[in-house]
């Protein structure tokens, strides 16, 4: 049985689960782990096609969103990158990185939705999202998303100049349905 592990923020999202349709449903249950809630009937079936290996480059972790934003933007400036915000920002009153209240995406709106997926984009994301022993709040400055290894070893040692704390996390990423 593959263990599986989900960060205090997709908790609640896990019930959101319930709606998407799985194909793996008829799957050997060594393969496959189940969700419920309460005992209920209707269980989440996740399978291994529900997760990639990523390789992360963070470029620097800290608790302040505004001296990272800040990073972001030279390290923008200097290698040419491009940012990739997902329509987030920091709210202030909840003190957290946030889609806007009037995101399309209702089940989203206000709270946080993590970049998930291979990306050659800078973004603020919370750092247990990718690293479980990290502080819950702890946010990583994250210069890529990667299939290959050495993509993200090539973009760390570029950005290292500018980002001499960078580094690169392999990662077992929950790519499956979020909604």
């Amino acid at each position: 049985m593959r263990k599986l592990f989900i960060p205090p923020l997709f908790i609640l999202a896990a019930f959101f689960l319930m709606s998407c349709s799985n194909s793996s449903s008829s799957k050997n249950k060594d393969n496959t782990d189940s969700i419920s809630e309460n005992n209920n009937s209707d269980t989440i079936q996740i399978g291994d096609e529900d997760f990639a290996t990523y390789f992360i480059v963070v470029a620097d972790t800290g608790v302040d969103y505004y001296v990272l934003r800040k990073m972001m933007m030279k390290i923008k400036k200097k290698h040419k990158m491009e940012i990739d915000t997902m329509g987030r920002y920091y709210d202030e009153d909840k003190g957290m990185i946030v889609l806007p209240e009037n995101d399309e995406d209702e089940i989203y709106a206000g709270d946080y939705f993590p970049r998930r997926m291979p990306s050659e984009t800078l973004s603020l994301e919370y750092l247990d999202l990718y690293q479980r022993k990290a502080g819950e709040r702890t946010i990583a400055l994250v210069c890529g998303i990667y299939e290959n290894e050495n993509s993200a070893d090539s973009l760390q040692k570029t950005i290292k100049k500018t980002a001499p704390g960078s580094f690169v996390i392999e990662t077992e990423m929950f790519i499956g349905c979020l909604h």
